[in-house]
């Protein structure tokens, strides 16, 4: 696996108030910064997994702006009847799910699972191809930090200001004390 990325995201980095829900201080970032690793890694064709979406509010957004882009694939643990949805959940790896999807993302769900993440992000890792993406965002603290600058041998790059929730485009002073990191990695 080749890391491309593995960073905090900043006040810099590309966002869309499209995805402004007056709550939601990062997914302006999140859902902004995928979309445009999306647009430079994608080809014609790619089948796309977008794990443990949510369903409601500024998920559903960018749901739809997925599908009017790409060929994609929903997931989470709760049913929904939107199309092109099932359920899935991301604890367990799935024989049939394996090299099934040229990109896997996973916007800040990673975090919030218990268990080994790590091993959850081997779950996510092993339905990519050969050759194709994994994509995550994750909370910090929150994310088993630690165990992934262990895994990826160097630690996360953090070369501006970071957003929190104070800082961001959103505010929600609730969060002040968060920030969020993205995994751009090739399998």
């Amino acid at each position: 696996m080749e890391i491309l990325e593995f960073r905090k995201i900043y006040t810099n980095d590309v966002y869309d108030h499209h995805f402004n829900d007056g709550y939601a201080w990062s997914r302006i970032y999140e859902y902004a910064l995928i979309l445009e690793k999306l647009q430079k890694y994608s080809k014609d064709g790619d089948l796309i997994h977008n794990s443990s979406w949510g369903y409601e509010g500024v998920h559903v957004r960018f749901k739809e702006i997925l599908d009017s882009l790409y060929s994609v694939e929903h997931s989470d643990i709760r049913p929904s009847n939107l199309q092109n949805t099932f359920i899935y959940n991301i604890l367990h790896n799935s024989e049939a799910m394996k090299e099934k999807y040229d990109i896997v993302i996973n916007i800040s769900t990673l975090e919030e699972v218990g268990g080994d993440h790590i091993e959850i992000f081997y779950n996510l890792l092993d339905q990519v191809k050969n050759n194709g993406y994994l994509m995550c965002t994750f909370d910090l603290p929150g994310l088993q930090l630690d165990k992934f600058e262990r895994l990826f041998d160097k630690s996360i790059e953090s070369l501006h200001e970071n957003i929190n929730g104070v800082n961001s485009q959103v505010p929600n002073n609730h969060c002040a004390d968060l920030n969020v990191g993205m995994i751009i990695l090739k399998k």
